[in-house]
């Protein structure tokens, strides 16, 4: 009976997600990669903090996050301070970017860095490659996450491969059908959703591990080491860089920037999407998984710890696995739906147009043979050894690559002596540095993580280069980049013409 309201929950949540993408599709404007890639910037502040929550915070949260702090104990709440500043880099650099973005119609983040520096065009192809890859093992993460709790949840009735293959499916057709415009309508839901089972699980694992107190005494009593910070400088300096700069730089958090209906908008939703990050992401997510170190649970041999919340729930209330299921595809979905269009979007704007003359309308059908390719090798990793690995270390790789796109942003935003050369020499050897490193090809000297050197090599390359090569971006580019928003920001106009 269990099996039969679990299937029954899934089919009319699915259904749900699908006629939201119906009725996005019979909104969208047919031909229109603006509209289709960036909701024709229409994002006001509820779709906004719904779409930046759902999109930031996914299976990670839910499942990786708890899991973390389960396993790492105190050593991981320097996450939660470092997550909750990415949004509050959004607040510094996010407004010029929307404006940017309003300015000259950019979709992508090749298009804003291309067009900067001299309309170069093997930047944008570079950039454009750059963000495919960051976005293919994040997307992995969403549908392996989901596919390992819907096994844990239903005791292996939903294999991990089977359940690989519903959620991209499912996520691909809504995608194909809605374009983003369903994916923040449905982001909205699908955010709520699994924030507030996130609540819920805590104040349950609270209850479960005795109440608070009995519940903490246990926790250290049990592993007492894990509440002592073991002094890892260099880890922690690489976690700063990488969920502090690194996140905001993905494609397709980058593109939400984009979406806004205003430079207002942005902020605000900035600032409220920083306070989730903090309380409902971390500050949960320490909970469950440091009271349950001294609970009586034992991950299977076998299993990994990213089964742990639906590992408590099957032990404690295996009827609320309904609930948990669709809360888990909420938390899947919510993001690899923005990494599909995101993906799709790269190679429309960017890709294709570097390789061969075609018309809007063929760019946008081959943009969606693009996103059926793209959803089919995803699934094939997941179903590899390597796709079956934890979810933070594909976290991790997926986020290290987008800081290669930091110094160069930075120059485009704010440094006149940054040249074409130093962001696209910069960009490749930091991203190929940091992959050699990740993968093993290169050493890692040092405490710090692959991605912190790829990003000290890029700054050497790109303020080297800037300062070395005369060859700064014409000053009339500069002057429409860096120069005054003023007709972007119509709030301001008024203020500089009393002052």
């Amino acid at each position: 009976m269990t099996t039969v309201f679990m299937l029954g929950g899934m089919g009319l949540y699915l259904v749900l997600m699908f006629y939201i993408g119906y009725r996005a599709f019979l909104t969208n404007k047919a031909g229109d990669p603006e509209d289709w890639f960036v909701m024709g910037r229409s994002a006001n502040i509820f779709m906004l903090v719904g779409t930046m929550f759902a999109t930031w915070f996914s299976t990670f949260a839910f499942l990786g996050g708890p899991s973390l702090f389960y396993k790492t104990g105190v050593n991981w709440l320097l996450f939660g301070f470092f997550n909750s500043m990415g949004p509050i880099l959004i607040m510094i650099i996010g407004p010029r970017i929307w404006a940017l973005g309003k300015r000259f119609k950019f979709i992508t983040p090749a298009d804003l860095l291309a067009a900067y520096y001299n309309s170069s065009r093997r930047l944008r192809i570079l950039t454009g490659l750059i963000c495919i890859a960051v976005l293919f093992p994040y997307s992995a993460i969403q549908i392996t996450g989901i596919a390992i709790a819907l096994s844990s949840i239903s005791e292996g009735l939903i294999n991990f491969n089977f359940g690989v293959l519903l959620i991209a499916i499912c996520v691909g057709v809504y995608s194909f059908v809605g374009g983003s415009r369903a994916v923040v309508w449905t982001d909205v839901i699908q955010g709520f959703i699994f924030a507030l089972l996130l609540i819920v699980t805590m104040f349950l694992v609270v209850r479960w591990a005795g109440g608070w107190d009995a519940g903490w005494t246990n926790s250290v009593n049990a592993n007492p080491e894990l509440f002592f910070f073991d002094g890892g400088g260099g880890r922690y300096i690489t976690l700063m860089v990488l969920w502090s700069f690194g996140w905001v730089l993905t494609p397709h958090l980058w593109q939400r920037l984009y979406m806004a209906n205003g430079g207002k908008t942005l902020v605000k939703g900035a600032a409220i999407t920083s306070f989730l990050a903090l309380f409902i992401v971390t500050f949960t997510g320490a909970v469950i998984g440091m009271l349950a170190i001294g609970m009586d649970l034992t991950i299977p041999e076998g299993a990994n710890s990213d089964a742990l919340v639906p590992l408590i729930f099957a032990k404690y209330l295996p009827a609320m696995g309904v609930v948990l299921v669709i809360a888990v595809f909420a938390a899947g979905m919510s993001t690899l739906d923005s990494q599909l269009i995101s993906a799709t979007s790269s190679f429309t704007q960017d890709l294709m147009p570097s390789v061969m003359q075609a018309d809007m309308n063929t760019r946008m059908r081959l943009g969606r043979c693009f996103e059926v390719v793209f959803i089919l090798a995803v699934v094939a990793f997941a179903f590899s050894p390597q796709g079956r690995s934890l979810i933070a270390p594909l976290a991790s790789v997926g986020v290290g690559m987008a800081l290669s796109f930091l110094l160069p942003l930075l120059g485009a935003l704010y440094w006149g002596r940054a040249s074409e050369p130093a962001a696209f020499w910069s960009m490749l050897l930091c991203w190929g540095t940091m992959l050699a490193m990740q993968f093993g090809l290169i050493p890692t000297p040092g405490k710090i993580g692959p991605p912190l050197w790829g990003l000290i090599i890029g700054a050497v390359v790109f303020f080297g280069l800037s300062l070395a090569v005369k060859n700064p971006v014409e000053a009339v580019r500069r002057k429409r980049f860096q120069g005054d928003m003023a007709d972007r920001f119509p709030e301001t106009r008024g203020a500089v013409a009393n002052g």
